[in-house]
């Protein structure tokens, strides 16, 4: 759901299994990744050497906080391989750390999960329905979409009672996010879709690809290094597009796109792409280059959050990186923030409010939220500039809301997404309302 530091979680993982598991987080916790990756299988060595597993380990703390507990390791089996399951509560979200061995005792797989204390048995994340949610108003049911070879689960929020009913797809921010773009206690998209299904509005979300196949990218190293925002993202929302026109009870000619961060960001190219999108919605969309925006988030958490502050100031080599990224001398495999740079090339090439205004004919509604560190107001006056004067756009700038646009007071903090919330219901009813005026 960021817009920044999409972190592919690593995929490596469990002696006593429980004690080895253990020792392997407090190695890299303590920055002793020689140490830490001596266990190894052959596969792990070659997929996570010390160098990659310290600059995989050192964005994820940069991203969610250090880790402030750790619970009691939990021993389980899968297939062959034994795993210990450990609780770390990361300065701003709990997340359960897998750590598989094979039979030699060797580390094979390693990854972070939302802890279990917070699923319920479908795996979603447990908290009552927003105010603005009537269940007795939409069904839901599983579908599965995405790009052929690639396919990806979801979830299809139908309204009762309607024939035919527009649809709204959701798109996720960065990284390798779910169907409800999960962070902490808190989802998003879970709480779009069924508060626009409440309002007569059909909603598909549905996990992300970096998400539902991350085995995939763990076998294949070359993979990750070639992934573009048309991998990770365009090509399954093309597809699923496609598909959603075909669905019963669906209005093939009012299907929109809504874009949250990187998604908002690439929706207007989606729309280019398809050229028969109803409209697109774009949430906390982005029109500035990646290292503009990542020197502002950067600096903004080194003010508010002294921790993180503390953390970042370890690491001269950021600063350097965006200046290289900037120059154009950085290379392209070379990694910042856990995405490589040939990655932040294809998101800069994505002139997204530019794009936006020379698509005459297509509706476009902007949301931003005053309170947003990672995407802010220098971002929507682009968007609003862009397209002055067109008829068919709408804009809401909501002053109290951060950037998953829950109300809040003072200056948004990175620990604010491990805080329960809900999207405000002022951007239901302007989501639900604009969608439904669109014929």
């Amino acid at each position: 759901m960021l817009q920044v530091l999409p972190i592919v979680l690593m995929m490596v993982v469990a002696g006593d299994v429980k004690d080895d598991a253990r020792t392997f987080l407090e190695k890299c916790q303590a920055s002793r990744f020689e140490e830490a990756s001596a266990n190894f299988d052959a596969k792990m060595k070659e997929v996570l050497p010390p160098a990659k597993l310290s600059q995989t380990w050192e964005g994820l703390i940069k991203q969610l906080g250090p880790i402030t507990k750790t619970g009691e390791p939990r021993e389980d089996k899968v297939g062959k391989s034994r795993r210990a399951k450990i609780r770390c509560e990361f300065k701003s979200t709990a997340l359960d750390a897998l750590v598989s061995f094979n039979a030699e005792g060797k580390i094979e797989g390693f990854f972070l999960v939302p802890a279990e204390d917070s699923k319920t048995a479908e795996g979603a994340t447990k908290r009552a329905d927003p105010p603005y949610v009537d269940r007795s108003k939409f069904t839901e049911e599983k579908v599965t979409v995405g790009a052929e070879g690639w396919p990806l689960p979801g979830v299809l929020t139908r309204p009762k009672g309607t024939a035919k009913s527009p649809l709204v797809i959701l798109v996720h921010g960065s990284g390798p996010q779910d169907r409800d773009e999960t962070i902490g206690p808190n989802t998003p998209f879970r709480d779009l879709a069924h508060g626009l299904s409440s309002r007569g509005v059909a909603v598909l979300r549905y996990d992300k690809r970096t998400k539902a196949h991350v085995a995939r990218y763990v076998a294949d190293p070359a993979v990750v290094a070639k992934i573009t925002i048309k991998e990770e993202v365009v090509d399954d929302v093309l597809a699923t597009i496609a598909q959603a026109r075909r669905m019963s009870g669906i209005d093939p000619d009012r299907v929109f796109v809504l874009g949250h961060s990187l998604g908002g960001t690439l929706a207007p190219l989606i729309a280019q792409k398809d050229g028969k999108l109803a409209g697109v919605i774009l949430m906390a969309a982005s029109n500035r280059p990646p290292h503009e925006l990542i020197r502002d988030q950067l600096d903004h958490i080194k003010k508010v959050d002294p921790d993180q502050a503390v953390e970042l100031a370890k690491d001269k080599t950021i600063d350097e990186a965006l200046a290289r990224m900037k120059a154009g001398k950085a290379r392209d495999d070379e990694k910042i923030l856990g995405a490589s740079v040939y990655y932040w090339k294809s998101m800069a090439a994505v002139q997204s409010a530019k794009l936006a205004g020379s698509l005459a004919k297509l509706p476009v509604l902007v949301l931003q939220g005053g309170r947003d560190y990672q995407v802010t107001e220098v971002d929507f006056d682009a968007f609003r500039q862009a397209l002055k004067g067109r008829a068919n756009t709408a804009f809401h700038l909501y002053p109290d809301l951060n950037h998953c646009f829950q109300k809040g007071e003072g200056k948004a903090t990175p620990a604010e997404y491990g805080k329960p919330g809900i999207v405000d219901e002022r951007v239901i009813r302007d989501v639900s309302g604009w969608v439904r005026s669109i014929r």
